[in-house]
């Protein structure tokens, strides 16, 4: 983790995200960063395309197909419980979420050097001013 001062419903669902593939992780980055439920300080659209990009290698029909997210339970739940987090909790988990990605090794070299040059994590954080 890499904030130190976050709730229990932050850490509950840090550890849900950390139980998940990294296909699942990139899907819920996708959803939840399309709707966080606050703005950003921050152009979160780069964030939104690198996930896609790295969704489209991970699975290649993923373009062809209408997600229904409904179907993936765990991410389903997450999200249900991210909506009940407050505006602070949603920050700090965005933050978790991120950094949870930038050092999940995806066993493919070229997620992963895309992922470590694009997903500016600290920068986020610290346009949220969350200290």
């Amino acid at each position: 983790m890499l904030l130190s001062n976050n709730t229990e419903n932050v850490i509950t669902l840090v550890n849900m995200v950390d139980k998940l593939s990294g296909i699942d992780k990139v899907r819920l980055a996708i959803n939840l960063f399309e709707n966080l439920g606050f703005v950003p300080n921050y152009n979160i659209d780069n964030f939104i395309k690198l996930f896609q990009e790295v969704l489209l290698i991970l699975d290649p029909n993923s373009k062809k197909l209408i997600s229904n997210f409904a179907k993936y339970n765990n991410l389903l739940f997450i999200s249900a419980k991210y909506m009940e987090l407050s505006l602070l909790e949603k920050q700090k988990f965005s933050v978790e979420m991120l950094f949870n990605i930038f050092q999940y090794d995806f066993n493919n070299n070229e997620i992963n050097i895309k992922v470590n040059n694009q997903l500016n994590v600290y920068d986020y954080y610290y346009s949220l001013n969350i200290i």
